[in-house]
């Protein structure tokens, strides 16, 4: 009987981490044929306008916020369904059952306050970096 129990325990432990390791590595899947190459860079840049490379700052800012963003979704979402599988297996247990409430409760002000300080943090890099006003091409002369 003592083989079944930790049977049980390591496939309930392996059965996580697979699902850990697939959650986390799926939007890689997602960005498989993406290639930040699209030659758009060079065309805007020989046709005159302003363009922005990915090396400057606010751009790496904004990539940093949007990968941070990323991994604060995917722990609210697990802490989301952990919240709602202790909720179903309370039976009626009223101290599961709050610990779920507050669990959920805990999560959703986190990502009102992510979200607002993304919102901030977004609104000043735009403020204390305009994006450059749009150059026209130089005029061609046509015979």
């Amino acid at each position: 009987m003592k083989t079944i129990g930790i049977l049980k325990s390591t496939f309930k432990k392996f059965g996580f981490l697979s699902a850990a390791t697939t959650g986390l590595m799926a939007p890689l899947a997602a960005f498989a044929a993406y290639t930040s190459d699209t030659g758009l860079t060079a065309s805007g840049s020989q046709a005159g306008f302003d363009v922005k490379t990915p090396n400057q700052l606010p751009i790496i800012i904004g990539t940093v916020i949007k990968a941070a963003l990323g991994i604060v979704g995917v722990v609210f979402l697990v802490l989301m369904v952990y919240a709602g599988y202790i909720w179903m297996i309370a039976r009626g247990d009223e101290s599961k059952t709050e610990k779920a409430k507050n669990t959920i409760v805990n999560c959703i002000i986190g990502v009102i306050i992510v979200v607002g300080a993304y919102a901030i943090t977004s609104y000043l890099v735009t403020a204390f970096n305009p994006p450059a006003a749009a150059t026209t091409p130089p005029a061609t002369s046509t015979p």
